[in-house]
Formats: C-alpha cells, structure tokens, sequence
C-alpha cells in the first residue's frame, strides 16, 4: 500500500515493551521475506499457539486441453455453493494466476488464509464485512476489496451476495505511473487517497474456546486449531493491510478520441493488470466512434466481467457474464455495433478487464458455463 495507518496501542519504539507486567506479543506481517511491505501487529497471545493440527485435501479444478479460442461463460448459471473456504469456484487459470466466482450458500464461521495467492475480490452484488485481527473493514456492491497474501479472514455477507475473485502469485498494487516519488497518489489518477478504506480495530477478544484457521496451499489445507481467540490485537502500524475502494469513487478518464484499456487500469501486478470501465462521457471529437476498434491482442488474453449497464459492443451479454478474447484472434465490435455507436453521448457500462500476460485455460467448471455458439456471434 501507499500510506501508513495506525491504530490502537503500540509501543513507542518497534521491538520493544512498555510494560513487562503488560507484554505484548509482536508479529511482523510483511511480504518479500524482511525486505517488502509490512505492518507490526500487537497481539495479547502468542500467535503460534495452537492446540493441534491436521491436513485437509481440498476440491480443485482441472485445467483442461481446450482450443484457445474466443469464449462466452454465464456466470450466472453456477448455482449458490458452500462459504469462503469451499465455495470459490475457479473457470480460468494458469500458472500465476487464478479466477473464480463465489456465490456463497453460508456464511463461514473458521478463519481462512491463502499461503500463496493475493486475493481480490469483486463485489458485484451484495454487503457485509471482513473481519480479521487488525479489525473489520464493510463492503458494500461496487467494492473491490483486496486481501494480502498470508492475512487471516473470514466473511459476512448478505444471502443473495455474489463476487468475482482475482488470485495472483505476484504483488498486486497500484500502478507505479499513479505515484510519486514520495509514494503520494498523483493528480489526474482515477482515485485518491481518501477514496481507500482500511479496517478498523475494535476491543480486542479474550475468549476462549475452539477457533480454526484454514490455510490453503495448492492441493490442500492446513488447519490451525487455537484455544483462544485469534481476534486479540490491541493495536498495529504499517502499510499492508486489506482495503476496499468502491467504483463509484473512482473518476475515469476520457478523451477526444476513443480511449484504449491501460486508461481505465486500476491494478497491477507482474503477471496481470486490472481495468474498470465506468459510467463515463464518450469522445467529444465530432465525428468519434465511441465504441472499441477491432484488435488483435498480440501478448495478452483479455477477460472481462460485465457487472451492470449496457454493454453496447457485445450481443447476447447480460450482468454477470464473462467474456474471454485470446491472444492471436481478431475480435471488436459485434456486427451493427459499430454503426448503432455513433452519436451516443455516454455508457453506463460497469465492468472489470483483467489482461493476464500467460494465456489462461478453461477448467472444467468454466466447460460447464461455456456458450458454445459465441465465436460465431461475429457472423451475420
């Protein structure tokens, strides 16, 4: 992150103790071994203090040897399943990355952790909130929240919520062409610092009782088992922490001519970047064509998830849909979009680009969404 917070009670010098009658236990979270981003979180019990411990294998996906082709798949078949831990249902992947939709059936009452992958999520109906030590953040439809690798979590959501995930094995952070050389977001980027919302630390608990913590790993689960209650910091400083933005804040950035995808980036990381196109004023040249130009995207596959509003350029294309355009195939507009483009004023479009620089794969639950008549939808 770019910004420090600071909340409840903290020694004045890190590595130290105010009080051996009061001792705190300190935990470095941090990434990149002792040289990334971090954050000191003060806790009244020793963190590795479990009762016990055991292995779960948990329900992957396949990746399947399909043609790399243009691709529709209706998210919004996939029923309601399962909670945070089980529920997350991935339809693309490849090696850094990994995408997946979650309509949760339940709420989940165990913690959770991912060991490998940056998580963002998408919330593209419903509210509720992230709790986790350093306190409880509120999401709310619109949301992107985003989670560090290696936090312990849990969710509560209202009955219909439905998200989209993004995991990436690399730091996602916000685009070094949005920051200063004093790590200050810049004028003219699509949000602002005061638009970010970060947890908020209430008592810490003290009880005791049965608490697991599922950490995921590729092919399975380690489960924790503490005694007592993880939620028991007392206070905690730094830069990484789980956020929220909501899309609503942010401000797009239009032009005189039609702008291209990296304007509307709003994440990155090595292996990815993530764009959202907004409500926005088209084009004001007089004689713009508002709508995307057909491209061939030469070193990426592109992903997109259509939240809300119309999205003129595509048939057949409802919220909740997803659309995958693959590296070395034509693709733009559909036939008549072109000219029915011309002369709009504006979109009230919502929805999320993740370009990924590997190509991604469909897996076996993306088959079971798949529309298998889309790469003739040009064709007319």
């Amino acid at each position: 992150m770019v910004f420090y917070v600071k909340q409840g009670e903290v020694p004045e010098s890190r590595h130290t103790y105010d009080s051996k009658e009061n001792l705190r236990r300190e935990e470095l979270f941090g990434e990149d071994s002792f040289e990334g981003v971090y954050s000191l979180i003060y806790h009244l019990n020793e963190p590795t203090r479990i009762r016990g411990y055991r292995t779960e294998q948990k329900q992957g996906y396949r990746l399947l040897d399909e043609p790399s082709i243009h691709r529709h798949l209706k998210t919004q078949n996939l029923e309601p399943y399962g909670d945070l831990i089980d529920g997350r249902k991935t339809i693309l992947a490849n090696s850094r990355v990994q995408i997946q939709i979650f309509r949760p059936e339940k709420t989940n009452q165990d913690f959770y952790r991912n060991a490998l992958y940056e998580m963002l999520f998408f919330v593209h109906v419903g509210e509720g909130k992230l709790i986790c030590p350093i306190g409880e953040l509120e999401f709310r439809q619109g949301d992107y929240v985003y989670v560090p690798k290696g936090l312990m979590f849990k969710m509560e959501y209202t009955k219909d919520s439905y998200f989209l995930i993004l995991n990436t094995m690399d730091d996602l952070k916000i685009p070094d062409r949005y920051i200063n050389r004093y790590g200050q977001l810049k004028e003219g980027t699509p949000y602002y610092t005061r638009d970010i919302r970060h947890p908020i630390l209430g008592k810490p608990h003290i009880s005791e009782g049965k608490f697991n913590l599922y950490v995921e790993y590729s092919d399975r689960y380690v489960v924790e088992e503490f005694d007592r209650s993880p939620m028991d910091v007392v206070g905690w400083d730094g830069y990484l922490f789980p956020f929220a933005i909501n899309v609503k804040s942010m401000a797009p950035i239009v032009g005189k001519l039609h702008q291209p995808p990296p304007v509307h980036e709003t994440f990155s990381s090595k292996s990815m970047m993530v764009a959202t196109f907004l409500p926005r004023l088209f084009d004001f040249h007089p004689r713009s064509i508002p709508i995307s130009y057909y491209h061939n995207n030469i070193d990426v596959d592109e992903f997109l998830f259509y939240s809300s509003g119309n999205f003129m350029s595509r048939k057949g294309i409802e919220p909740g849909s997803v659309t995958l355009h693959v590296r070395g195939l034509t693709h733009g507009p559909q036939p008549g979009a072109v000219e029915s483009s011309i002369g709009k004023d504006s979109t009230d479009e919502v929805a999320v680009m993740i370009e990924t620089y590997d190509p991604l794969l469909l897996t076996d639950v993306g088959k079971i969404i798949d529309d298998k008549n889309y790469m003739k939808s040009w064709y007319s």
